[in-house]
């Protein structure tokens, strides 16, 4: 990283420390073909913004073996045993030092995120990795964000803190299991399924509402006998924040009514628009598959098939922002900036999925 980047890269960091409480700790560390701890973990200070300046351009990119360097400031203190920790890792380029390959990427930093470090990614530019840094976001349960622009930095990095002030719990793990005569047809986020059949979805934070969008096929019944049907059995384990398992369940029960009544129930809106955006979300994965394999025809078609999805949706701001990120993608791919558009899709899908705000090209977050 250099140039411009660099500078704003430092600027952001910067911002951030001196919105960092004397309680808080922060290290720095930089990489390029080598990994250097410019900031020891410590106490927010002039000092620590003198560093930072300091800190200067290199060549090529071991980010895996800066992430690691940056975890063990955190694994490695005995202090932080009350802290909330994370990595916000930033990265403009492709990584082609240390590993490199997501089978040896993955496990450590699913291992340092049991241990409560959380990873957050930042790609800069159009000339990163986004399939290994959303591989290490999912595996450390933070956020992902494309970032076009270097000026984004410092709103991005402020959002980092103020979600880490706001945590109350991390890794939130959802899973359901239907009743008797109920099958789930479709969960709607794009979001894959742990091996104990869970949808981890990352921290809890106060203000926020973790959805999964969930499609029933229920069988019909001719009893009237409960009054009421057990559709669905739904159970949230998160840990706190001083490190203890949680646990609450419950059941989602629907009255029994006759076919003609049920003809004439409305859709929720809400739930109506929380699936059309969860599809976008997922057209969106169709989109980047379409990329992959070389059709940018077929991923114009299928981010047009969500802008279509979204004329049925109840209008609000959320919705109409949903439109314009489509409207945005549309444009970049009739540009051919293919690159370009894969790393944006890839960050809105992937945050979408957790029910966490996205951004636009100008780095500007949902309503």
């Amino acid at each position: 990283m250099a140039g411009p980047k660099l500078k704003a890269a430092k600027n952001a960091a910067q911002q951030l420390v001196r919105m960092l409480a004397p309680s808080d700790r922060v290290s720095v560390v930089s990489f390029d073909q080598e990994v250097r701890v410019d900031v020891p973990l410590t106490s927010p200070n002039e000092s620590v913004i003198n560093r930072i300046d300091a800190i200067i351009h290199g060549g090529l990119t071991a980010l895996f073996d800066g992430w690691q360097k940056g975890m063990n400031q955190l694994l490695n203190s005995d202090e932080l045993s009350d802290f909330h920790k994370r990595v916000v890792l930033l990265t403009d380029g492709m990584a082609n030092r240390g590993l490199t390959h997501h089978s040896d990427v993955v496990p450590v930093v699913e291992k340092a995120c049991k241990k409560g470090i959380t990873t957050s990614c930042i790609g800069l530019g159009e000339d990163y990795e986004e399939r290994l840094i959303t591989a290490m976001a999912e595996a450390g349960t933070g956020n992902l964000v494309h970032l076009t622009e270097p000026k984004q930095l410092e709103a991005v990095f402020l959002a980092e803190v103020e979600g880490m002030s706001l945590t109350v719990g991390r890794d939130l793990r959802i899973r359901v299991l239907p009743s008797n005569g109920v099958k789930v047809r479709c969960i709607h986020n794009p979001i894959k399924a742990q091996e104990d059949g869970s949808f981890l979805l990352g921290n809890l934070q106060a203000g926020a509402e973790p959805v999964l969008a969930i499609e029933l096929e229920v069988a019909k019944t001719s009893e009237t006998s409960p009054q009421e049907k057990d559709l669905l059995r739904v159970s949230a384990a998160w840990r706190n924040q001083e490190g203890e398992d949680q646990h609450l369940e419950d059941v989602l029960k629907l009255p029994i009514v006759e076919d003609a009544k049920w003809q004439e129930l409305s859709l929720d809106p809400d739930v109506k628009n929380e699936v059309l955006l969860q599809r976008s979300a997922r057209q969106r994965q169709d989109a980047m598959y379409d990329l992959d394999i070389g059709d940018p025809q077929a991923t114009f078609a299928s981010i047009q098939k969500s802008l279509c999805f979204l004329q049925n949706a109840e209008p609000t701001p959320v919705i109409e922002n949903e439109k314009k990120l489509l409207n945005e993608l549309l444009e970049l791919i009739s540009k051919k900036k293919f690159s370009l558009s894969r790393k944006v899709m890839s960050a809105q899908s992937f945050m979408r999925a957790r029910s966490r705000k996205i951004r636009d090209l100008d780095g500007n977050e949902d309503v």
